[in-house]
């Protein structure tokens, strides 16, 4: 009897001191970490986006940096199991086999039991409107081979579409991203589509309305989409951004804004837009956060994270700056905290 006693306290101990270890090591190692997190000597990486899998974070971005004779934009995704230590490229591409000047802007979402990435062609070709890809994975390290995203709409007049983000809802697909079509102002559209692979159809006119707490447009450009659900609310996260007048390759606002769809409008109207208040760092004096990307993670920690890029120029790597990358993190969407504060 008294071995049994003394065995069963040596397992709970020995449980104690698991839990205890488990306990000590945080999701992110927030007091430890600065931004920017991510960043390389040669290459300008923005556009980014992440996905968490057992234990390991899987970070997608675009880098620009000259290739070729010329500065072109590649997708490129890494992975890390801290933020601390990065893996060399689990993959680069630019689409030069399939005679693409380059590619730009992930995107990563889990759909429907996989992981989908869409991106798109960079840089114009005469005669050869851009296209809008996707890939898929089961494991965020084996992908599919590259596919066309609603072909039937990015194939007609030329509207050069850029950054989109698909969601899964409705039996299907509601697909997100920028059109710039010669002539007409730079404009969200809206699609839906069953199937990856069939064509999409616009929802209603495909203009989506990003709309302020007083209900009108903030006047900006939106670009750089994502979706987010969270607490029963499909939100989109944007960045907004106006260029100075006087300096073009400066930004008087670039900032994300996150809009909250109103349920009576088809996906077509997103309201409440605000934007959040983010700390300017030695990393991001003169671009503060340019195309982030919002998950919702608190089951693992209580906290939203947003991953973004900032710059202190706006005149290497082809006008871009050397962009590096951040993370923030928030309770709420509201009150957000970066690497090394005490939130």
């Amino acid at each position: 009897m008294q071995f049994a006693k003394s065995l069963l306290v040596s397992v709970s101990l020995l449980g104690l001191n698991t839990l205890s270890s488990a306990q000590q090591k945080p999701f992110i190692d927030w007091a430890n970490l600065r931004n920017p997190v991510l960043s390389y000597p040669d290459w300008s990486v923005k556009d980014s986006a992440m996905a968490f899998r057992d234990g390991t974070f899987y970070v997608f971005f675009s880098s620009f940096y000259t290739d070729r004779g010329r500065v072109r934009s590649h997708v490129v995704e890494v992975s890390t199991p801290d933020f601390k230590h990065f893996s060399e490229p689990i993959f680069n591409i630019d689409g030069e086999e399939d005679g693409w000047i380059g590619l730009c802007s992930p995107d990563v979402q889990f759909l429907y039991g996989q992981y989908v990435m869409t991106f798109n062609s960079w840089g114009d070709r005469p005669g050869v409107p851009g296209q809008l890809f996707y890939e898929t994975s089961k494991d965020l390290v084996h992908w599919s081979a590259r596919k066309p995203l609603a072909q039937n709409l990015t194939q007609v007049g030329n509207p050069r579409p850029i950054d989109a983000t698909l969601a899964e809802a409705d039996g299907g697909y509601y697909l997100v991203y920028k059109e710039s079509t010669p002539g007409i102002h730079s404009r969200p559209r809206i699609a839906f589509s069953k199937s990856l692979d069939a064509p999409f159809q616009y929802v209603g006119d495909g203009i989506v309305a990003l709309l302020m707490k007083d209900g009108k447009d903030n006047g900006y450009f939106h670009e750089n989409f994502e979706f987010l659900h969270s607490n029963g609310q499909w939100y989109l996260l944007a960045t907004d951004y106006f260029h100075n007048p006087q300096n073009p390759i400066k930004y008087d606002v670039q900032a994300p804004y996150l809009y909250a769809l109103d349920p009576g409008s088809h996906w077509l109207t997103w309201t409440r837009g605000y934007t959040f208040d983010l700390p300017q760092e030695k990393f991001n004096m003169e671009s503060l956060a340019n195309a982030a990307a919002v998950y919702d993670w608190r089951k693992y920690d209580g906290y939203y994270y947003l991953i973004y890029a900032g710059r202190n120029d706006g005149v290497q790597f082809a006008r871009r700056g050397w962009n590096r990358i951040g993370l923030a993190r928030s309770k709420d969407l509201i009150h957000w905290s970066v690497p090394g504060q005490g939130q």
